[in-house]
């Protein structure tokens, strides 16, 4: 029973914050194909997590994409992420949550950033990473 209610109260906070920079956030579909292309990024050793290694990996001029979290407070944590892709034209989007990201990288820890590098022509995830590509770019506001 209380086991119950104690997943209520985290199903609840999980919900109750989104970030005002939070655009584009994706959903449906193309969230679910987003999420496939993190499991088989990670099992590929082809992602970047956490705020300080995806700008590193930004600033270095690698390319890929950047799925962050819509609900991370303080947004001061990360909001210098969007700006930077953008002036490197990396494609980004936000997720619902944080531990959604986290259990899609197979981790048991809350992810606040994850960027999926740009595969290989010999890569097993090319075609999803495509396919969420041509998602992002049909909802991405700014670029």
């Amino acid at each position: 029973m209380a086991d119950e209610e104690d997943k209520d109260e985290e199903e609840e906070r999980k919900s109750l914050y989104t970030s005002p920079i939070a655009n584009p956030i994706i959903t449906d579909k193309l969230l679910d194909r987003a999420l496939k292309l993190l499991k088989k990024a990670v099992s590929e050793k082809k992602t970047k997590r956490g705020v300080p290694e995806c700008t590193k990996a930004l600033r270095k001029g690698m390319k890929g994409i950047c799925f962050l979290a819509g609900d991370i407070y303080p947004m001061d944590v990360f909001a210098h992420v969007p700006i930077l892709c953008e002036e490197k034209g990396v494609y980004y989007c936000f997720v619902g949550s944080r531990y959604v990201l986290g259990g899609a990288c197979q981790t048991k820890r809350p992810v606040s950033l994850v960027m999926v590098m740009e595969p290989e022509s010999t890569a097993t995830y090319s075609k999803t990473y495509e396919q969420v590509l041509a998602g992002i770019k049909a909802v991405h506001p700014y670029m």
